[in-house]
């Protein structure tokens, strides 16, 4: 009779399991080592093509790029004339040739307002006041030659418009009192906010080097009738000479209120409504009344303040 041992029983099973977590361990290793292999067979194909292929460029590309880069340099070549013919073409100026062009500027502006009957403020220097008396910096000479041909060109294409009057100029971080800044009848254009993520410079000043693109601004105000406001307006956009920029505009109309709805002065006779000849048979046309024709409309006066920038393209 054979008879199993309880010791030998228990060691097959053990050894039945290790078996059968051998074999999984083995499965699971093997699967692992498939994907590990197959990896660095293709780092290594990648590698040997990297090694064998050539690293610059073929000749059709090269040539292809070089067509590219001349087409590029030949449109911004003309882009860049095209931004160049907006700029006012003005000499390099010293100082003194600086004050000489500044004081003729002021007269032939003066003289101009005279003949179309513009009111300037009182000792309008066209905001260059601390230039009148003093020099300017010999490295400042050349800019503050063309900032004041910009200048002399709007203020004539403002007077031109034949406004009633310029009530303030200045340029942005050069007020003066004699400018006509803080009168009473002036309404200066606000600065506009800072937007946000943009650093922005203080006044009259500029970052160390040259730019390519350099700007300065003048606020005005003006009382004038809606045609000449505008007539500046569609001036300034439009101008070829020199590149402006209209940042804000502001207008207001002097009359606070509206005409009323009938009015009779005294002395003068009011408008008698035209009869109906269809609600009245037989009736005939009666004349209109003797009197000046009283408009209620379309005589308006606007004062309007605004900044423009005045744009330079160093190229």
């Amino acid at each position: 009779m054979n008879v199993k041992s309880p010791f030998w029983t228990a060691f097959a099973a053990v050894g039945g399991g290790a078996f059968i977590i051998a074999l999984i361990l083995l499965w699971w290793t093997r699967s692992d080592f498939a994907e590990a292999d197959g990896e660095f067979r293709s780092s290594a194909a990648e590698q040997r093509q990297l090694e064998s292929g050539n690293p610059y460029p073929s000749d059709a590309n090269v040539r292809k790029m070089k067509g590219h880069l001349a087409d590029y340099r030949s449109s911004l070549g003309k882009l860049k004339a095209e931004l160049a013919a907006h700029v006012l073409a003005t000499p390099q100026l010293q100082p003194n040739e600086f004050q000489s062009r500044l004081l003729e500027a002021i007269t032939s502006t003066i003289s101009n307002a005279r003949e179309h009957r513009v009111k300037l403020p009182g000792n309008f220097k066209l905001g260059f006041d601390e230039f009148v008396s003093t020099l300017p910096k010999t490295e400042d000479g050349p800019k503050l030659g063309r900032e004041l041909a910009q200048i002399q060109l709007l203020l004539n294409m403002i007077i031109e418009a034949r406004v009633d009057g310029i009530t303030m100029f200045r340029r942005v971080g050069h007020e003066t009192a004699a400018s006509g800044f803080g009168a009473a009848s002036a309404t200066p254009a606000p600065t506009p906010m800072p937007r946000a993520g943009v650093a922005q410079a203080a006044p009259g000043t500029s970052p160390a080097g040259a730019k390519t693109i350099d700007s300065r601004a003048v606020e005005f105000a003006i009382s004038a009738p809606p045609s000449a406001v505008r007539k500046i307006v569609n001036g300034i956009a439009s101008a070829n000479d020199q590149f402006f920029i209209m940042r804000t505009l502001h207008a207001k109309n002097q009359k606070d209120k509206g005409p009323p709805r009938e009015t009779a002065a005294a002395g003068q006779p009011v408008a008698t409504p035209m009869p109906n000849p269809a609600a009245t048979p037989g009736a005939s046309p009666v004349g209109t009344p003797a009197g000046a024709i009283q408009f209620i409309v379309g005589n308006e006066h606007v004062d309007m303040s605004a900044r423009v920038e005045l744009v330079d393209f160093n190229f």
